[in-house]
């Protein structure tokens, strides 16, 4: 078996603003949430994620995204556990730049889209190489309204949407959508609650948050308390 645990899926500019990042594909997860699933680690490639974050520079792989830790958000990410030690690994060179002989052990894989950064900013053909290759997907998008938005994305990620109005529209269109709650009343007819938290059931044996599916979950990690305060409730 290969010693590497991640190749580097890409490197170049961002579709959301054109800033520098890198696309950094993970083989092994110990993450209780999503299961042992291939992870999708975006980032910026010329600063780690803690020093974008803190320069308000975050916008190249997350966007308009209104949970980013820049604008006081509730975004669960840890920037100092993965994504800061993918990066740092990446900078070390640990890496190796992504081959077509990479295939077989991606095809073996089911591959989380976004363990960090939003896959809108990663070039729609990667994206679908990947999917393509892999033996299923997940995924979410905070992208809709951005300018440069690229629709193809949505055939891989649910919407991720702050009020019912905007999960309404999202299944009107056909679209997965997943909304975060602050209380199961607030759930739509329509809308599934996720079932890692109702039925402990793993990211990989559900797999339905592949931009098919309307799911909400209900506020949950370290910086839950910023959702509560910044009234980011999904009723409006």
């Amino acid at each position: 078996m290969p010693k590497f645990n991640g190749i580097e899926l890409y490197r170049g500019p961002s579709v959301l603003d054109g800033s520098p990042i890198v696309v950094i594909l993970t083989f092994k997860s110990s993450n209780p949430k999503t299961g042992d699933m291939m992870q999708l680690h975006i980032m910026r490639a010329d600063m780690g994620p803690l020093e974008a974050s803190k320069r308000k520079l975050d916008a190249a792989i997350c966007g308009n995204c209104s949970l980013r830790h820049s604008l006081g958000g509730a975004c669960y990410v840890v920037l100092i556990h993965g994504p800061s030690v993918v990066y740092k690994t990446w900078l070390a060179g640990k890496y190796p730049v992504y081959s077509p002989e990479h295939d077989k052990r991606i095809a073996s894989r089911k591959v989380r889209l976004g363990a960090y950064g939003d896959p809108a900013a990663v070039p729609y053909s990667v994206l679908k190489k990947l999917t393509d290759t892999a033996l299923g997907f997940t995924g979410y998008t905070h992208q809709l309204k951005h300018k440069n938005f690229d629709s193809r994305v949505l055939q891989f990620c649910q919407v991720s949407t702050d009020t019912e109005k905007q999960t309404k529209q999202a299944h009107a269109a056909g679209n997965g959508s997943f909304r975060i709650v602050t209380d199961k009343t607030h759930a739509l007819p329509f809308e599934t609650e996720c079932l890692a938290d109702s039925h402990g059931l793993e990211c990989r044996d559900c797999m339905k948050c592949n931009g098919t599916s309307n799911i909400f979950i209900m506020v949950h990690g370290s910086r839950k308390s910023n959702f509560l305060n910044n009234n980011v409730i999904a009723r409006g």
